[in-house]
């Protein structure tokens, strides 16, 4: 039996979903996980058609979300599925559109089974940090597929760099098999570790290798990673493994068939010219979810594998690191200095408009920051003038602008402390009037939202990953910001990253709750060393003559732990705004 609403909200199709039920005589007993499918590609069929099949062995309820965040409105359609269509489960098929995906969490919420496990799997589009995915937080267990991403090697690193305990890859479920019959070859006779290793397979392969690291990771020995050669299976996946001993080879190699239908591996012994056929074929998406459903538990050794085949960063220095030099502009006096700012990042932000549409911005806080803040609208009508985006008349020449802050402190909205009330009048307002929509002003949370610290750092790392700042916050050489101003205490820190603070450690997440700040208040959300260094541009505005001596050290070498201000360039371009007081140091 299958339903479709239109325009419709979550708690109508639960109870959409009920009725059904009733009618069909189903019941919820014996569900024993919810299963979220995130749909980021075109085909949602073959993804709910492996569920349907892995339902038999694990009873779900399996909630598919289907996105499309470029529509014209927002708003939410859906197919409830019970009984036949829905294999020994039931499915709801939810089709977002517009703004509701900034708040799948909520849409989500009420449809989860009660008092059962959550996972979610990506079929396609893999998030770089699953556990810090607005629905991968709230699941016990993650599935990503890198394989059926467009670059899955890349995808790979970066899943390494967010990996948390109950993540999981399909590229790694691809080798348990294999895993298995390498480790029964490995206890031949006499049972010695190899004096060399060769897995065969495309070395952008991330089951290839993932194969190879937990070969490495287990025997301790360097492994070769080969092409396949002419005569030899190809396509994807590991094609083959060979074990070099003191009494010859053990080689498990992969039939060449027809059209990727190979089926069997061929295990050659010391010994033996004719091999042996093992029936090995190629997993299905089917039984590939299966096992995952199987044990819910962390996979440890996937995560042990992942980060050996990967190294991590564990000096924050790397992120500033390969980029432009700073330049400074010394100018007259704080106003000057926001002056300038505001003109440069004005040009900065119309350019980002006229070249794709949409331009980020993020703000700071501080007197400086706020008369920056301040100055743009002025100095956005001025560059706009004469361009093809400031021509098309209306109010459509910022409606692709989004405002960001780079940290906040944790305070009740209305506070004066907030940095987004220090600008609510002279930056938010005019930038609405002239054009720039409401939904691009991306505020961070406050207790007033009913929230933690963490929980609303951990929120707003999921509206900037959903805005597309993803990806390029786990790989080198991209940039989502288009302009990130930064102002600086006399100690050195910038946003709320203090030195030698612990919270600055925080790398993983795209932005962290602060808690015990050295400058009051003491309760802050800051965006991480990853994001931070994520822009184009970055302007650190600077005035007074009690910074010069953090400004001085701040241009010598990157040093995030003790001096931060100095941990923070643009991919293009670094400019240090001062006034003659503060940068009478350097």
């Amino acid at each position: 039996m299958i339903t479709t609403l239109t325009d419709t909200t979550a708690s109508e199709v639960e109870k959409t979903m009920m009725q059904m039920r009733e009618t069909f005589g189903a019941t919820t007993i014996g569900r024993v996980l919810t299963l979220i499918i995130v749909a980021t590609g075109d085909d949602i069929d073959g993804p709910v058609e492996a569920a349907v099949r892995a339902s038999h062995e694990h009873p779900a309820r399996v909630i598919v979300v289907d996105t499309d965040p470029d529509a014209a409105s927002s708003g939410l359609d859906a197919e409830v599925r019970v009984g036949r269509d829905a294999g020994a489960g039931e499915i709801v098929i939810l089709r977002a559109r517009g703004e509701i995906l900034y708040s799948l969490d909520t849409l989500i919420m009420p449809l989860l089974l009660a008092d059962a496990p959550i996972v979610t799997w990506w079929p396609e589009g893999a998030p770089s940090s699953p556990v810090h995915d607005v629905l991968g937080s709230m699941s016990q267990r993650r599935i990503t597929d890198a394989a059926a991403c467009e670059d899955p090697l890349a995808t790979l690193k970066r899943l390494r760099r967010g990996y948390a305990s109950g993540d999981s890859d399909l590229a790694w479920s691809r080798l348990t098999n294999w895993r298995g019959l390498v480790a029964s070859v490995f206890e031949i006779p006499p049972a010695t570790t190899p004096k060399a290793i060769r897995v065969v397979g495309h070395k952008d392969d991330p089951s290839v290798v993932l194969m190879a690291s937990w070969l490495e990771h287990a025997l301790d020995i360097e492994v070769e990673i080969a092409a396949p050669g002419e005569g030899e299976a190809d396509g994807p996946g590991v094609l083959g493994v060979h074990l070099d001993r003191e009494d010859g080879t053990i080689s498990l190699a992969r039939t060449p068939g027809k059209d990727g239908d190979e089926d069997a591996i061929v295990m050659s012994l010391p010994g033996d010219e004719d091999g042996q056929h093992v029936t090995m074929p190629r997993r299905s998406l089917y039984e590939l979810l299966a096992e995952e459903l199987r044990r819910l538990d962390p996979d440890e050794v996937y995560g042990e594998v992942l980060a050996h085949a990967f190294s991590g960063i564990e000096d924050a220095a790397v992120f500033a690191g390969g980029k432009p030099d700073p330049q400074d502009r010394v100018l007259d006096d704080a106003d000057a200095v926001a002056q300038a700012a505001a003109e440069d990042a004005a040009a900065r932000l119309v350019q980002a408009l006229t070249e794709r549409s949409v331009a980020h911005l993020v703000v700071t806080g501080g007197t400086v920051g706020t008369k920056a803040a301040a100055a743009l609208p002025g100095a956005l009508r001025s560059a706009l003038k004469g361009t093809a985006t400031g021509n098309t008349g209306g109010d459509s020449a910022l409606e692709g602008l989004h405002v960001w802050w780079g940290d906040e402190r944790f305070v009740d909205p209305e506070s004066d402390d907030r940095n987004e009330k220090q600008v609510r009048e002279s930056l938010l307002v005019p930038l609405q009037e002239a054009g720039m929509p409401e939904r691009n002003i991306h505020r961070m949370p406050s207790p007033f939202d009913g929230v933690s610290r963490e929980e609303g750092a951990a929120w707003y790392g999921q509206q900037l990953d959903l805005a597309g700042g993803d990806q390029p916050f786990r790989t080198r050489g991209r940039a989502f910001f288009d302009v990130l101003w930064l102002g600086m205490g006399p100690d050195g820190h910038v946003a709320s990253l203090f030195p030698e603070h612990p919270d600055q450690r925080e790398t993983g997440a795209s932005a962290v709750g602060v808690d015990d700040s050295p400058k009051p208040p003491s309760e802050r959300i800051s965006l991480t060393w990853p994001v931070l260094n994520s822009a184009r541009h970055v302007g650190v505005l600077v005035a007074g003559e009690d910074k010069a001596a953090a400004a001085a050290r701040a241009h010598g070498d990157i040093d995030p732990w003790n001096t931060p201000a100095s941990a923070v360039r643009g991919l293009e371009s670094t400019t240090w705004y001062l006034d003659k007081a503060a940068a009478k140091d350097l």
